[in-house]
């Protein structure tokens, strides 16, 4: 279960505490064990400490991510504390920014799983490119990145590296839900996306017929080593449970029309966002 929608965004609609709390609570129940994180998300470590203890329970792993800062360790520190936990799973650098910092960010993530506080590391929101370097530099276990029916840029290349995807936002940060049949009237930043903009999108929502376990089935049919599901309402854990086989011709047909959503934009991100 990914945490971003618990906290503050321009790319999703706010939940209170206790919906948070009743949220990761469902997500323990369904079965879920691992829980994504960062230091960035504000509350979300403390409102899963909060829920496992009002669940009487230890029994949870945690994938978090850290910005490549010169406070990263600091902040790694701090967010173990909030989570109540002695070490992470995973531990990424958050997003990628230039070669100094990402070097010192990289030597910090060697640093704390060789003192046991993490039993991973990677990084997240990294380029094709970037991702290549610094894998021929460092032992990225792990790499964080979008992947769904609009954004899928880079992905066969990438499977190519052999390193541990960790694909989040399957949905589309909610576009491919269901739940909305245009982009119209979208009530945050999702409506500057580049992917909404496509003359494909449309087409996307049509094939897909309101059917979020299509959209979500497509992910799990890429292969990536794990699924970073968010959620939003009661409920939205069944959607795991639909996950299904597609057959060839919808498969190429929506692999088709993924390829040209992204190709709309000339961005490395989805979220179109510069670094240095």
């Amino acid at each position: 279960m990914g945490l971003w929608n618990l906290s503050p965004s321009p790319f999703h609609s706010a939940l209170s505490a206790r919906e948070g709390k009743d949220l990761i609570k469902e997500a323990y129940r369904a079965g879920i064990r691992t829980f994504d994180t960062a230091f960035s998300y504000g509350e979300a470590d403390s409102l899963l400490s909060a829920a496992m203890r009002e669940l009487g329970t230890h029994g949870f792993s945690v994938i978090s991510k850290v910005m490549p800062v010169p406070t990263l360790r600091k902040k790694a520190m701090i967010s173990l504390r909030r989570l109540g936990i002695g070490r992470f799973s995973v531990l990424l650098l958050h997003w990628p920014s230039d070669d100094d910092a990402i070097m010192r960010g990289m030597e910090d993530l060697i640093a704390l799983k060789e003192e046991g506080l993490t039993e991973a590391i990677g990084v997240s929101n990294f380029p094709l490119p970037l991702l290549r370097k610094t894998a021929s530099r460092f032992p990225v276990e792990y790499h964080e990145r979008p992947l769904s029916l609009i954004w899928n840029k880079d992905w066969e290349e990438e499977k190519a590296l052999g390193i541990r995807t960790l694909a989040y936002a399957p949905l589309g940060m909610g576009l491919l839900s269901g739940r909305y049949r245009s982009a119209d009237g979208l009530p945050d930043e999702r409506k500057n996306l580049k992917a909404v903009s496509s003359p494909a999108f449309p087409e996307l929502l049509r094939e897909l017929s309101g059917d979020a376990s299509l959209a979500l089935s497509w992910v799990y049919s890429m292969h990536p080593w794990g699924v970073v599901s968010g959620f939003s309402h009661r409920g939205d854990t069944a959607l795991l449970r639909s996950v299904r086989e597609i057959g060839k011709e919808k498969m190429t047909r929506l692999t088709a029309l993924a390829d040209a959503v992204t190709a709309c934009s000339g961005s490395d991100n989805i979220f179109a966002h510069r670094w240095l």
